[in-house]
């Protein structure tokens, strides 16, 4: 996993002191809001309240030309025809728009193309099949804003277009009749961070003329396609997903309440991140290994062993695509123990075989695993190649694939998260303008944070705490789940669970006793022991046994006490711009190394029988602290190259050799490189 700074908010303890009055809030709400920068009393009071003014519709640009096209629609009867998208917000956006439709009386049809066969977006051949069944307005929603040639061929046919879309625009509008983007350059909407399917309900709305009895029929789509297109959950969205789960937790929806049932969670009460990851990915996997048109005919049906059968289709689906996705993720892990594509600044991945549905996933698990944007191409055998992409914070995927946009047949989406497509013999060549479109936009790339929202003392955590916590939901991006800070706690015993899959941390600190539960880790997995003194990074969660509710505390992060994380962070990027050759006079003073800093690794791992950690931990382990962490690095590079150590990269290991040989610092091809820019720079 990627090194990540501990970013520790800060807050004025008397601005929380004066909240806790004026709001009549607790104190841990109280600390939170202030460490999120929400002071002011009437912002906090719509925060927490369960009334919302809802934003007029018509505020959204082009709208009075989309409602009054798709009026006429209505009132002569001409067939209309949704085009939505393959992914959950699409299939949501599709379902709500479709039903709505078909509530007034609208001679009506849903389209959602072939993820594999068709690809993303309005296309030629969908267009000529509306042709023939005589289609005369086309609706876009979740996709259409950049289909410029696609709208002009439809026009050219007699075809009118209206799209509904959320996605950055390009240089230029499609020549639609309407185009409702809230990211629409010259949009003055007071808001714009709604998913596709928000975008929907908008024109659902202003064709309606009003919100609540849209919300009462359709806010559990809302709910589940804003989720799990992971926009922000503030503002209006964050009202919409409340409304959502009611409606959720209540279900009339046959579908909704099948695929409730066939995931296991029938008979809970599913908060965000139940959606999230355990009904999101099912619609999403429908798309993903078979046809999204399953996904949406599961929420539209109302037919009851229609929608059992259908939630049992899509279950399999996402058994499926948790097996091609783990293939594949495995396949993208073996190409990055090339070091010539692992020190990328952005990281470009393709292989033959690869399933372009799952490539969004592994790029999101390579993306939180490397700290890079991560681009995963899928090679089908096509001349045109479909990719997915996600990034981090701080690096606009959407602006770095208009920087190189003359290497793309096509390519569209967000800040964080985009797709595209290129021709197979022009993948280098893109993975090499991005890289230099990386370069010169950042010298470091920006690192991964761990966001802490405040330091917490183990004794006051209690049911209050938890009970607090829960009066921020629903979490999602722009209102994270609260992580919490202990820092300087003496580790008392570390324990498996469930089989060693888990371990256990009992710490101490000021006297009080308390224990956090680690997931996915092993007590062979992790370098702690009995004794050591570690910060902690943990939420605070909620576990009922037999009517009984009592808190948890999962660990998030965990790190060595009194180590700056801008020295690991700064060393990391002055190593890869080195061994990128792209070192500059201070970047070489700083890791210029020695035969002190290598005999004391050395020393290190033969005491210790090799080395199964992250590299951050070792020199974490390294006491005394002679040397920066780029020095560290550079000092194993050297010792790798002569042969004093061997990486096991499969094992994830670094041992001695069995047979040590006598070797000379100086035959090192490295060594001497940085002898020489140190001399030259």
């Amino acid at each position: 996993m990627a090194f990540k700074r501990w970013n520790i908010s800060q807050y004025d303890k008397q601005t929380a002191k004066e909240l806790m009055d004026t709001c009549d809030i607790d104190a841990v709400s109280a600390v939170l809001l202030s460490a999120r920068g929400m002071t002011d009393p009437e912002e906090i009071h719509t925060f927490f309240s369960d009334d919302y003014q809802y934003i007029d519709p018509f505020t959204l640009p082009d709208m009075d030309l989309a409602v009054d096209r798709i009026g006429r629609a209505i009132d002569t009867h001409e067939k209309i025809a949704i085009f939505g998208d393959f992914d959950c917000d699409g299939v949501t956006a599709t379902a709500l728009l479709y039903s709505y439709l078909k509530s007034v009386d609208a001679d009506v049809i849903y389209y959602v193309p072939d993820r594999n066969l068709e690809g993303y977006g309005l296309s030629k051949g969908a267009i000529e099949k509306f042709i023939e069944r005589q289609i005369t307005l086309i609706v876009t929603v979740d996709n259409g804003i950049s289909a410029l040639d696609e709208v002009a061929f439809a026009a050219e046919h007699g075809i009118d277009v209206v799209v509904t879309d959320h996605h950055m625009q390009g240089t230029l509008l499609p020549d639609a009749v309407a185009v409702v983007n809230p990211h629409r350059n010259d949009s003055e909407c007071e808001y714009e961070d709604w998913a596709g399917v928000g975008v929907a309900f908008k024109l659902v709305c202003a064709i309606a003329g009003g919100e609540e009895e849209i919300l009462e029929e359709y806010a559990d789509l809302i709910c589940i396609g804003t989720i799990a297109d992971i926009v922000p959950v503030t503002g209006e969205n964050r009202f919409l997903i409340k409304k959502g789960l009611e409606l959720i937790n209540n279900t009339k929806r046959l579908g909704i309440a099948a695929l409730k049932g066939v995931a296991g969670v029938g008979d809970k009460a599913l908060n965000s991140g139940d959606i999230a990851f355990v009904l999101s990915p099912r619609i999403n996997a429908s798309g993903r290994i078979a046809s999204a048109a399953k996904a949406v005919e599961l929420l539209i049906t109302e037919d009851a062993d229609t929608a059992i059968r259908l939630a049992e289709e899509i279950n399999e689906c996402n058994t499926q695509r948790i097996r091609i996705e783990s293939e594949m993720l495995e396949d993208a892990l073996d190409i990055l123990t090339d070091e010539s594509y692992a020190r990328d600044r952005v990281l470009v991945l393709s292989a033959p075989g690869w399933n372009s549905g799952i490539s969004g996933i592994v790029a999101s698990k390579i993306c939180e695993q490397f700290g890079k944007p991560c681009i995963i191409i899928a090679d089908s055998g096509e001349t045109v190649l479909k990719g997915s992409c996600r990034s981090i914070k701080g690096f606009d995927i959407f602006e770095a694939l208009s920087a190189c946009c003359d290497c793309l047949e096509k390519f569209g989406g967000h800040t964080l998260a985009a797709g595209l497509s290129v021709k197979r013999e022009r993948v280098e060549e893109f993975r090499a303008l991005i890289n230099d479109y990386a370069a010169k936009m950042f010298r470091y790339m920006p690192s991964g944070e761990i966001n802490i929202d405040f330091k917490i003392n183990p004794a006051s955590i209690s049911l209050d705490t938890l009970y607090a916590i829960e009066r921020f939901q629903p979490f999602g991006m722009g209102n994270a789940k609260p992580i919490f800070g202990i820092f300087k706690a003496q580790i008392i015993m570390i324990s498996p669970i469930s089989g060693n899959k888990h371990i256990k941390l009992t710490l101490a600190k000021n006297n009080t006793t308390f224990s956090v539960i680690y997931f996915g880790y092993s007590t062979t997995s992790v370098p702690y022991r009995k004794g050591d003194t570690v910060d902690l990074a943990l939420s605070v969660e909620k576990n009922e046994y037999y009517g009984k509710t009592t808190v948890s505390l999962f660990l998030k992060a965990i790190r060595y006490s009194g180590f700056s994380d801008d020295n690991i962070v700064s060393g990391m990027r002055v190593f890869e711009n080195f061994v990128r050759r792209e070192t500059n006079r201070k970047e070489i003073d700083y890791i210029l190394t020695n035969r002190d800093h290598i005999a004391q690794i050395y020393r290190f791992l033969r005491d210790n029988n090799g080395w199964k950690f992250s590299l951050e931990e070792l020199y974490m382990n390294l006491r005394p602290v002679i040397m920066n962490y780029a020095q560290m690095r550079l000092s194993l590079e050297i010792m790798k190259e002569l042969g004093l150590v061997i990486e096991d990269t499969e094992r994830g290991r670094i041992d001695l050799p069995i047979e040590p040989t006598k070797v000379n610092i100086p035959d090192s091809a490295l060594f001497q490189h940085m002898l020489q820019l140190s001399e030259t720079l």
